[in-house]
């Protein structure tokens, strides 16, 4: 029996209710194989989004960036490029950093690898702020701290460079450091040190192991640590230190050099601290402790002083020498001791009081 109803739909261009069925169904079934392939990238993506880059910790954010899917094989973890963000610290103050690109190291790590890496970290003075870049960096969200690595360089406030190959940042604490050596220069001399820290919130740079400062008119030597406290403008150096000035040598256990002006470091007064000693042109002198003022060209020395000179030595409790006269006052503080000495061989005392 021959079906007309058929017939007709073929010649029309039409299909059966069956076959229509039949299409509609083999759609979904090609829509569901899609989405079964399609939706582990998406949700990957989603997820990344959603536990990586808004989770920067507390107000940690990422402003702007060109999001791409994941690679073949790492569905779960984020690539970003031309990406801006920002980190607040403890004092709400707002870092903000760009990268040519950024990676999340593992699945929920919370560390991001960084390409390029170049920022602003805002000093206690609200229009100041340290300039940063590097090659390479790490930022564990997790802890908020920042690891720069390989040319890393530094520019404070436009008028201090620093170069080093290995730097960490702490947000929270506002506390940078770096166990790799540092070179720093600016218009106040230059420095290099085995290792270094930095206290934003102190405003106090650490300059560890063997430091050295150069400046036109001196040069001091460190061999554990030193201290710049920028507020204070003034330095503490500590171990067998040395500070060199024109034709003036001054050795101690520990050195404190306070400056006239924080930008270029000129001399305002020196004090030395332990095993002090002076050499000067014609004499070599030493003592407990000792205060350089280069304004007045005098050295003070106290405690157990002793004057060298040409073979010749004196004895006393301090001493006043200007280092342009050349002369040298030595004195007795307790009554009962004497200023002594000893002359090619002769031994010399003298009473506090009495006339040479």
């Amino acid at each position: 029996m021959v079906d007309v109803q058929k017939i007709d739909a073929f010649f029309n261009g039409q299909t059966s209710i069956k076959q229509t069925k039949r299409q509609v169904e083999s759609k979904h079934l090609r829509a569901l194989r899609f989405a079964k392939l399609v939706m582990p990238s998406v949700a990957a993506l989603l997820i990344g989004l959603i536990l990586v880059f808004p989770n920067f910790k507390k107000n940690n954010m990422i402003t702007q960036s060109d999001v791409t899917m994941p690679k073949k094989g790492e569905f779960e973890k984020l690539h970003a490029e031309d990406a801006s963000f920002s980190m607040t610290d403890s004092n709400g103050k707002i870092s903000s950093f760009t990268a040519e690109t950024m990676d999340e190291t593992q699945s929920k790590s919370k560390v991001i690898k960084i390409i390029k890496p170049k920022g602003k970290i805002p000093l206690k003075e609200s229009d100041k702020f340290v300039d940063i870049q590097s090659d390479v960096g790490y930022f564990n969200q997790k802890k908020n701290v920042i690891l720069l690595q390989q040319n890393v360089k530094a520019v404070y406030d436009k008028s201090t460079h620093l170069e080093t190959n290995e730097a960490e940042y702490d947000f929270n604490k506002a506390y940078g450091k770096g166990q790799k050596a540092l070179y720093a220069y600016g218009d106040w001399g230059k420095l290099w040190a085995d290792s270094f820290a930095y206290d934003k919130n102190e405003e106090i740079l650490y300059l560890n192991g063997n430091s050295k400062l150069v400046r036109d008119d001196h040069t001091m030597y460190a061999h554990k640590q030193a201290r710049y406290y920028k507020d204070l403008q003034k330095i503490e150096a500590e171990g067998n230190v040395i500070l060199d000035q024109e034709t003036e040598r001054l050795y101690a256990d520990k050195v404190i050099v306070w400056f006239e002006d924080e930008n270029n470091l000129k001399l305002k007064k020196v004090e030395g601290f332990g095993n002090v000693k002076v050499e000067l042109e014609e004499a070599t002198a030493y003592g407990d402790y000792g205060l350089y003022i280069p304004q007045d060209n005098d050295v003070f020395l106290e405690g157990n002083v002793s004057i060298h000179k040409d073979g010749n030595v004196i004895y006393g409790d301090k001493v006043t020498t200007n280092v342009e006269t050349k002369i040298s006052k030595m004195i007795s503080t307790n009554k009962e001791k004497r200023v002594s000495g000893v002359i090619r061989g002769s031994s010399i005392r003298r009473k506090k009081n009495e006339k040479k």
